[in-house]
């Protein structure tokens, strides 16, 4: 088969449209045309590592053929395995891309969503790639919102798969269950007589729903707990056939500190790059952060926060030098 030879044609851009949603394989001269009636226009580039680029229409000039090739075209010989990766396609929108949890066990029982991306008119599917065919048999369901992926819900978190070797970048995390979706409602369950139980528990309490005919409609997560292990949702019954629940995870990125709780943390494998927030004690971080006359803090607000500073550099996160108060 030839190979197609990359030139300044191949180069195509996108850019969202109030009136008609995310348009996409627009070319360099027809980006110019739209700039010029919409000089504040962000242009949407997906380079040769598939990698999602915002750019201004001097940036999209500034673009040669070398943007769409691999940064790494020559990959030789055997490449290290490690967790799977997860491919964001169709929709008729652009840009969502999550980083999956793989527990020890080898279960893929959630993803951190770094972007919902943009545009999308329906969910998109998401593709689960195992660079060394370790694992298989996970299924996973998008939720959208105003063109925007705001949820991934694993539908069957499949085995084998491998978690994070300790060379590869990764980032800490808690995982605490928020709720559970019912993937089939069974039936001939004695409602209000049956229990539901969650193994191990970590200290969660469940509670059901159902309808006349024993079918579970939904189960509602009363007390939330930590978990690093997939655990198993089951209905206790003695009529009841075939209802199974999956959980469903919330994820605090980076928690600070985590030397009290350290027993619940993964290790999350960062497979889309994200943007470190600063620094503390020498290791980089990349949660959530809140600033007081002008320092920035890990956590989310002053009534939430952990006070611990967020430095701008390694160096100063270590040596803990003093930040001038900016009053910003």
């Amino acid at each position: 088969m030839p190979i197609t030879q990359t030139s300044f044609d191949n180069i195509k851009v996108g850019y969202i449209s109030e009136t008609d949603g995310y348009i996409k394989d627009v070319s360099i001269a027809d980006a110019n045309s739209y700039a010029e009636l919409n000089p504040e226009t962000e242009f949407i580039f997906i380079d040769g590592d598939e990698k999602v680029r915002f750019l201004t229409i001097n940036e999209v000039n500034a673009l040669t053929p070398k943007n769409l090739l691999r940064s790494d075209p020559c990959l030789t010989g055997d490449q290290p395995c490690g967790p799977p990766k997860l491919k964001f396609f169709g929709g008729g929108g652009v840009g969502a891309s999550a980083n999956p949890v793989v527990d020890s066990s080898g279960n893929l029982i959630t993803v951190d969503l770094v972007s919902g991306g943009f545009g999308y008119t329906s969910p998109p599917q998401v593709q689960v790639i195992d660079p060394c065919n370790n694992g298989s048999g996970a299924v996973l369901q998008t939720i959208i919102e105003n063109g925007v992926v705001v949820k991934v819900i694993i539908k069957d978190s499949g085995q084998g798969y491998l978690p994070p070797a300790q060379t590869v970048p990764q980032y800490p995390a808690i995982l605490e269950l928020t709720g559970v979706t019912v993937t089939n409602p069974g039936f001939n369950h004695n409602c209000g007589v049956d229990t539901i139980e969650i193994i191990p528990s970590n200290g969660s309490v469940l509670s059901y729903n159902c309808d006349p005919f024993g079918k579970i409609k939904s189960v509602s997560v009363d007390k939330g707990g930590r978990f690093t292990e997939l655990p198993q949702i089951r209905m206790n019954t003695e009529t009841g056939i075939n209802a199974t629940f999956v959980p469903d995870f919330n994820i605090v990125r980076d928690p600070q500190p985590v030397e009290p709780v350290i027993t619940d943390v993964v290790q999350v494998y960062d497979l889309v790059g994200l943007n470190i927030n600063g620094y503390v004690d020498g290791k980089p971080y990349y949660g959530n952060v809140y600033y007081v006359n002008g320092i920035r803090y890990a956590g989310t607000s002053a009534n939430s926060g952990t006070n611990i500073v967020v430095y701008d550099t390694q160096l100063s996160s270590v040596q803990k030098r003093p930040i001038e108060d900016t009053n910003v």
